[in-house]
This record gives C-alpha cells, sequence and structure tokens, in this order.
C-alpha cells in the first residue's frame, strides 16, 4: 500500500503557521482519554429535515482510536468510526482528544479547549434525481442553528467527493461563535464536517481541520476501508 508521503520539517512549519492563536471553548466539552478506546453509541431516531435525506432509524455508531507507527512511519493517532456496514477513518490532529459527542456525531476538542472538530453521519445518501445542493444544506443548517448568519458559501472535498460547505456565526455577545460545516454526500451516507471556535480564532483552527478532511477515508461497497498510513520522508 503507498503510503502518504510527508517531510517532517515542511510539515511542522506549515502547521505552526496554520495554529497560531487560540479560543476559549471554557466548558462546552470535557474531554476524555482516548488512546485505544472504543466508544458506542445508540442512535435515537432524528426528524427529517428534507426530502431527499433518511435520517431516521440510523444504525447506532462508535468510534475506536488507535494509536499507529513502524519502521519507516510517522507515529499517529487514527480515528475509525463504524456505522453499520459502514466505516471511515481520519488521522487525529496532535493534542486533540475524544470530547462528549451525541449518537450521530464524533466530536474531538483540542487540549486546551481552543476548538472543536466533529464529524457526523446524518443519514443516508441523497437519491440520484433529487442532488444534494446549498439549498437542502442550509435547511439542515438553519435547524441546527436557527440564529446562524451565513458569511460565505463555497464547496468542500473529502474523499473524492464534493458538497456546499459555509462558514457561519451564531450566539450573541460574548458567546458568540464561528464555524465552517460542510455537507458532503458519500456511498456510504451524507455526513457533516465542521470546526468551531470564536470568530476572530476560526483561520487559526483551519489547520488541523484541513488535516482531518484530508485523511479522511470511507470504505468501499464491499465494507473495505484503506487507511493509508503516514510515511516519514526523512
Amino acid at each position: 500500500m503507498q503510503g502518504i508521503r510527508v517531510n517532517r520539517v515542511v510539515c511542522v512549519a506549515v502547521c505552526q503557521a496554520l495554529l497560531l492563536g487560540s479560543v476559549d471553548l471554557g466548558a462546552e466539552a470535557r474531554a476524555v482519554e482516548f488512546e485505544s478506546t472504543t466508544i458506542s453509541f445508540k442512535n435515537a431516531n432524528a426528524t427529517n429535515t428534507t426530502n431527499t435525506i433518511n435520517t431516521t432509524n440510523q444504525e447506532p455508531i462508535s468510534v475506536a482510536f488507535k494509536f499507529e507507527g513502524g519502521p519507516g512511519q510517522i507515529p499517529t493517532t487514527r480515528a475509525y468510526i463504524t456505522a453499520g456496514t459502514n466505516k471511515f477513518a481520519f488521522l487525529v490532529p496532535g493534542e486533540f482528544k475524544l470530547a462528549s459527542s451525541d449518537p450521530q456525531k464524533v466530536t474531538l476538542m483540542k487540549g486546551d479547549g481552543s476548538c472543536l472538530i466533529s464529524v457526523r453521519v446524518i443519514g443516508s445518501r441523497p437519491p440520484s434525481d433529487k442532488p444534494f445542493d446549498a439549498a437542502a444544506a442550509q435547511v439542515l443548517l438553519k435547524a441546527e442553528h436557527p440564529d446562524a448568519t451565513i458569511t460565505s458559501e463555497f464547496g468542500m472535498f473529502a474523499e473524492g467527493a464534493g458538497g456546499p460547505a459555509f462558514e457561519i456565526n451564531w450566539g450573541v455577545g460574548v458567546l458568540t461563535r464561528a464555524s465552517r460545516v460542510g455537507f458532503i454526500p458519500l456511498r456510504a451516507g451524507l455526513l457533516e464536517f465542521r470546526v468551531d471556535s470564536s470568530p476572530k480564532n476560526l483561520a487559526p483552527s483551519l489547520g488541523d481541520f484541513n488535516y482531518v478532511m484530508l485523511t479522511f477515508r470511507a470504505s468501499d461497497e464491499n465494507g473495505k476501508l484503506a487507511a493509508t498510513p503516514l510515511i516519514d520522508n526523512l
């Protein structure tokens, strides 16, 4: 299997540039240790928010965090999500831990509480005759944050697929938060990818978020998940 080749010096320099700055989310989520841990969630029935997405009777999801490494590899921690017969995986950014999570969503929190990153399994893939567009995504977005103000709209990509994405501000006064939220229809279903922080520190949080997006993998129609290791090129 061909690995992901990374030049350690360049990677560290880029990450330091991207991650300057911090924001305090306080007690919004409490981190817990995740090494070699598997957690299962029972999923309550959700309400349909559009006519194109089935969010009812979702399979319970489980998440496992595994340390990976070996000769010629950069040691990493990878998150594995199982939703029924579908599997997903992504590399966990440094200093992130598993935070409190609801049945559909896996949420990571940085060790200093500066930002949250989440991956949510919303429901089945929208039918091919009803493409999932920005209007459908806004329905889901507004259902979660009715007071949200959309500041920009663009596309987001993961595992070779793309979907609508937004940057939003929500909350009031000192509790105002900023988020980048993307909705991507994959073969396995519709997924939401999200990063939350304070408005002035959203940009510095995108380095960790992009790390998750770039390393995200989904299983194929046979349930096989190919998660490539990080190869040390030095």
